[in-house]
């Protein structure tokens, strides 16, 4: 009778001969359901091998144990890939040991060598603290599974599953730049073998693609062993010294340091400083104001590692030794877009504009005299621009003489401005209604009075005609409600989308409509914009709503400028029974809260604080009397509202209670 062979084995067990050789030998760990079938297998074809007890019985097999070595349980990310594992874990025939080498190599070795000495480990999850592979050469040679997690050390025999740090911190750092910061600081720990080298060459790669100086001084390096006494000290001295507008945090405990210490110096995030988390921190989405992340996705790095291991338990050979996981942008609200003025300005805050004691006197004493005239009127936009100035004004000393609304019409606003140059104001303030048509009635205007533009500046308008121009910070509103798109339609490929943008050549509005296009086309490649059209009158975004939706019945999602044309846009697609489509767009009022109230159609909207713009278009007023130190562009940052969170934002906002049957259909929709 001839021999039975390992070949005869695996076919009768159903397996490779690869899973047998692992099985009788203990190279590799195999499922004990497959180690029974190999079993039963070489005791039904009577095969023979030196390793097989006399019987023909397997000797004793490897444990069910699977050893996680992690560098220490104080950072989330560890203790989140413990938890996840353990939860993986729980449907199987395997359990889970956590070993912590504090940081530390000579522990981190006694680990190593206890687990491959005592040979009751199934596989090793390894955090490692070196990338020198030498080091782990004993590991190697034992033959247990060995994957390793968020970083590698160099073989060629281990498989890794990683983050691309580099690529990490160059997505953060990208993602500032295109916010309009440059003065970016690189906040990260020094970490044994693992130097930061990758995540600064990241940052160093986006400053360079963008054009910007590499500064040495901005990248702040932390012992990871010290103290938060010292790492608020040190962080404290870098924020003063340097002065940056944002900053890249790459560890948790380093976030955590930063925003105590901003308290402590009297900052707040955005306003002051804007800030880009990294990682899978739980902290990270419930601080206030919540953290922009490069998420570093931990449940797909567990997943991918333990599917890697049972591939390799059946004798699947990977592709590749290193898989890398991609991170991801989550939007939240710890960065400030840095608005540009007509003339290419930084904006500046709004609380830069101080009035000396000195300046107070003077307002007082002199008995100024200040005009409006609005673009339009009749809405709650206008309604708390005019509030916020006349009580700032009229605490001052200053009286407002008039107030005048040009009903969108730019001819009635030029005779409406010649009646305000008769009555001889010491300022005015001004919302143009049309770029070209009321810009020299303005340059005229500017000769005997200082002019303190609302939200745009008129063409051709010298930047010494006027005082200064306070506004939403335009690029920031347009990006939000980009983002508000992208994110509604995250997880949708094959978007199609439509942009009904304001015809009008505005600065304020092309702004906005360019910046939240840019967004949409740059970081949702998955979107389509499907078409794009310009309304001229309010009225007119009816008709181009009407014209797009019927020409492009495939669109799913709608950019709007504004709230007043969303509004006709709405009552075009109530008509065309198209309420399925996502409206996203600007300010906040009764009518277009009473929509996103009821979850129908409005699904997101970026709004300006008209209130506080009132307050600053004041302040900027009154500094311009007494003052030529003030700045030539003011931004105002803008609010991101949800439906979720409309009855906080109303309140904001609007500064009253929200009336009580929008309080109710939001209530309502919550419950359910």
């Amino acid at each position: 009778m001839q021999k039975a062979t390992i070949k005869d084995v695996a076919a009768k067990a159903g397996v490779s001969i690869a899973t047998v050789s692992h099985v009788i030998n203990h190279t590799r760990f195999v499922k004990p359901e497959l180690v029974e079938r190999v079993q039963e297998a070489i005791l039904a074809t009577g095969y023979k091998n030196k390793n097989l007890n006399r019987d023909g019985s397997l000797p004793p097999v490897r444990g069910s144990i699977i050893s996680l070595v992690v560098p220490n349980l104080s950072e989330t990310l560890y203790t989140h890939i413990a938890a996840v594992l353990n939860r993986q874990l729980k449907e199987t025939e395997y359990r889970l040991i956590v070993h912590t080498s504090d940081n530390d190599p000579a522990i981190e070795k006694l680990i190593l060598q206890s687990i491959t000495s005592e040979k009751t480990s199934a596989a090793i999850f390894l955090v490692p603290l070196s990338e020198n592979g030498k080091r782990y050469s004993k590991l190697i040679r034992s033959g247990i599974p060995c994957i390793c997690l968020t970083r590698a050390f160099s073989s060629s025999k281990t498989y890794s599953i990683t983050f691309s740090r580099e690529n990490t911190i160059f997505s953060a750092t990208r993602h500032l730049i295109k916010n309009n910061h440059e003065r970016i600081a690189l906040l990260h720990l020094s970490d044994n073998d693992f130097t930061s080298d990758y995540q600064v060459k990241g940052y160093r790669r986006a400053l360079e693609e963008h054009h910007l100086f590499f500064q040495a001084s901005l990248v702040f390096e932390f012992d990871a062993c010290q103290s938060d006494e010292v790492y608020e000290h040190e962080i404290k001295t870098a924020l003063e010294k340097y002065q940056p507008s944002a900053c890249i945090v790459t560890n948790e405990t380093l976030s955590y340091n930063l925003l105590k210490t901003l308290q402590v110096i009297g900052k707040e995030y955005p306003r002051d400083i804007s800030i880009m988390g990294v990682g899978d921190n739980p902290f990270y989405e419930i601080a206030s104001p919540s953290l922009t992340v490069i998420k570093e996705d931990t449940e797909t790095l567990v997943q991918s590692a333990l599917t890697l291991l049972w591939d390799l338990n059946k004798g699947i050979t990977p592709l590749r030794m290193n898989q890398v996981i991609p991170s991801e942008l989550v939007n939240r609200k710890s960065i400030r877009m840095l608005g540009m003025g007509p003339f290419g300005e930084k904006a500046a805050p709004p609380d830069s504009i101080q009035l000396s004691s000195q300046e107070q006197i003077l307002l007082r004493k002199n008995n100024y005299r200040v005009a409006i005239s609005f673009h339009y009127g009749g809405t709650a936009w206008t309604r708390l621009h005019e509030r916020g100035i006349r009580r700032t004004l009229e605490g001052l000393g200053v009286s407002v003489v008039s107030v005048t609304d040009a009903h969108f019409d730019p001819r009635l606003q030029l005779a409406q401005l010649e009646a305000i140059r008769i009555q001889k104001p010491d300022a005015l303030i001004a919302i143009p209604t049309d770029d070209h048509l009321t810009a020299e009635k303005f340059r005229e205007l500017s000769k005997t009075t200082k002019l303190v533009f609302i939200s745009n500046v008129p063409e051709r308008l010298a930047k010494d005609s006027y005082v200064s121009c306070i506004s939403v910070n335009e690029s920031e509103n347009g990006s939000n409600a980009g983002l508000l798109l992208g994110d509604y339609f995250k997880s949708k490929t094959g978007t199609k989308v439509g942009f009904i943008i304001h015809g009008t050549p505005f600065y304020g509005t092309r702004l906005r409509d360019s910046s939240a296009e840019k967004v949409v086309r740059e970081m949702y490649p998955h979107i389509h914009i499907e078409a794009t059209q310009s309304f001229g009158t309010i009225e007119h975004a009816y008709d181009t709503c009407k014209q797009m939706i019927t020409l492009h019945p495939d669109i799913e999602g709608l950019y709007i400028s504004w709230d007043q044309p969303a509004l006709h846009a709405i009552r075009a697609l109530e008509e065309l029974g198209r309420t399925d489509i996502a409206i996203f767009t600007f300010d906040l009022d009764y009518a277009i809260a009473s929509y996103m109230a009821r979850r129908q159609m409005v699904m997101g909207l970026s709004t300006q604080r008209p209130y506080e713009q009132g307050v600053a278009t004041a302040m900027a007023t009154a500094k311009a009397l007494v003052s030529d130190d003030i700045s030539k562009y003011i931004g105002v940052q803008p609010y991101i509202v949800k439906p979720k969170q409309l009855l906080k934002a109303w309140k904001d906002i609007l500064h009253e209670p929200i009336p009580e049957d929008l309080e109710q259909l939001v209530r309502q929709k919550i419950l359910n």
